[in-house]
């Protein structure tokens, strides 16, 4: 999973990048985490009766914060899961700001990723009532997303990326195509594309069990966090 680029980088790789390297590295570190898992940030404060406006200042000042305050310093492998300890820290915060008239000037801190209409517009299909549970949800969403993005890179060194692109509709549900029409369209064979189904899921397992051993303490089992966020997907 390593490569040129900080999302390549393991997560914990990347926090350890965020306390120990030399400035501008770690900068490129805090802004590839904050990228990453703004979007569960945004589900919560939205769940927790923010506005959408007030939702994307209290994410956008929590992470500007974050970034200035070197927040990932605080984080340790030993001491347990990335998503509690980042969820803690956002419930902490809000607590902390709640009282304050705050308004991030727009620009400043600012995740340059950071798609709030239509993360807004994933966020109104779900249930409000339960703030955590959008939090976790949008963090199983991410987790599937990055192994998906690992897999098709995978595949991208491979030279197989046409067949990637063909058979990805397998690992959520059925492809629009038959595998017989997949066959002919790539000019395989019929067993080729049962066996390529089959390799293609078995490879997302891994790489999606890879994913979620890297936002894990020391000692906790990737199974059961798989089998929660899996869970959470599902409902």
């Amino acid at each position: 999973m390593q490569g040129n680029s900080s999302f390549d980088a393991t997560r914990w790789t990347l926090v350890q990048r965020a306390k120990d390297a030399n400035v501008e590295e770690a900068q490129e570190a805090l802004n590839a985490l904050c990228s990453m898992y703004w979007r569960p940030l945004y589900a919560f404060a939205r769940g927790y009766g923010r506005s959408m406006e007030d939702a994307e200042d209290v994410v956008q000042g929590f992470l500007a914060k974050g970034i200035e305050k070197a927040l990932f310093s605080a984080a340790d492998q030993e001491k347990g899961k990335m998503r509690t300890f980042l969820l803690t820290a956002f419930k902490r915060y809000l607590r902390d700001e709640h009282v304050k008239a705050f308004a991030l000037k727009r620009g400043e801190g600012k995740v340059d990723t950071m798609d709030v209409a239509a993360e807004e517009a994933r966020w109104a299909d779900e249930d409000a009532t339960d703030p955590t549970m959008n939090f976790d949800k949008r963090w199983a969403i991410i987790v599937v997303e990055s192994a998906r993005e690992q897999l098709e890179k995978k595949y991208q060194r491979e030279g197989k990326l046409d067949l990637y692109l063909a058979l990805s509709a397998s690992l959520t549900g059925e492809m629009d195509e038959g595998y017989q029409e997949v066959a002919d369209r790539l000019d395989v064979s019929l067993s080729a594309v049962k066996v390529g189904v089959h390799r293609l899921r078995k490879r997302f397992g891994e790489m999606l069990r890879a994913e979620i051993v890297e936002t894990l303490g020391e000692g906790e089992d990737p199974d059961q966090e798989l089998r929660y966020l899996i869970g959470i997907l599902s409902d």
